[in-house]
């Protein structure tokens, strides 16, 4: 079986190595990362500086993570019968059979795990405070959100946690968090960082406006994000869209558990099981 890498950051570098390493014929193209050649040192032969003979008669295809509109037109090359793997794959490729990686449970939670720990060193990073101690906003308690808010309370931060859902604040509540519904307090100016992961507006002008100037917002929430970004600059609020935080602070991890995934479905389960990750 011929497996395409196409696109994408170091991840997409391990997630091919991976394959190689399990004995797959793989080619890889257009891998938006300096690492590659040193990586894939063994399988220089799997490296094409070509689309069209990357892509050229294969059975699957690795898209990249997430898949940017500049590889929409892959769709319109590939054979009909091409298995197709990604993250949040786009309508363009829905005339082939999908393996969407944001659907696979337990590659999913693993995820929620390298981006929560991503998560915290963003605000380590961007920040100017001790995390012990400060006053953290959670706005979402979905997979990531419950990842981040336990991450942050283990290390002594007081969490609160935002959702509509009233199971998920007594869920968040149960395991030791503050809760709110989506800032229907009149001020949150005590609070030094904010943390959303719910993929529409929560954090528009009004919200923003009850919070402190000196807060740090880390939106993960997939494009556009749920902040007003605009509206936070003209504020002097540092307010940060942090995509990709698996590939970049865990790209290893990731693209293992990533290959994992797309040999695991090859195989059937023979090769790869996902339930082996640690």
């Amino acid at each position: 079986m011929k497996i395409a890498v196409v696109g994408g950051d170091l991840r997409q570098c391990y997630l091919a190595k991976t394959l190689l390493e399990a004995g797959c014929f793989v080619k890889v193209y257009g891998l938006e990362c300096k690492e590659t050649g040193r990586l894939l040192k063994e399988y220089e032969y799997a490296i094409s500086d070509n689309l069209n003979e990357a892509i050229e008669k294969c059975d699957a295809i690795v898209l990249p993570t997430p898949v940017s509109e500049k590889w929409f037109y892959v769709s319109e090359l590939l054979w009909h019968n091409t298995l197709v793997f990604g993250w949040n794959i786009p309508k363009e490729f829905e005339a082939y059979k999908r393996y969407d990686f944001g659907k696979m449970e337990e590659v999913a939670l693993r995820n929620a795990v390298a981006t929560a720990e991503g998560t915290l060193a963003e605000i380590i990073t961007n920040g100017v405070i001790n995390l012990t101690g400060s006053k953290c906003i959670v706005t979402g308690y979905g997979r990531c959100g419950k990842e981040i808010a336990a991450r942050l309370r283990q290390i002594g931060v007081n969490v609160t946690v935002m959702a509509r859902n009233a199971a998920e604040r007594e869920d968040a509540a149960f395991h030791g968090m503050d809760i709110s519904d989506i800032f229907d307090r009149a001020s949150y100016r005590e609070y030094d960082f904010v943390v959303n992961t719910i993929p529409a507006r929560v954090i528009g002008k009004p919200q923003i406006d009850k919070l402190s100037e000196d807060v740090v917002i880390i939106d993960i929430a997939t494009m556009p994000g749920g902040t007003d970004f605009t509206y936070c600059k003209n504020k002097g609020i540092k307010a940060l869209h942090s995509l990709g935080l698996p590939g970049k602070y865990s790209p290893k991890t990731s693209g293992w558990i990533l290959g994992n995934a797309v040999l695991n479905i090859i195989y059937n389960g023979r090769k790869g099981d996902i339930s082996e990750i640690q």
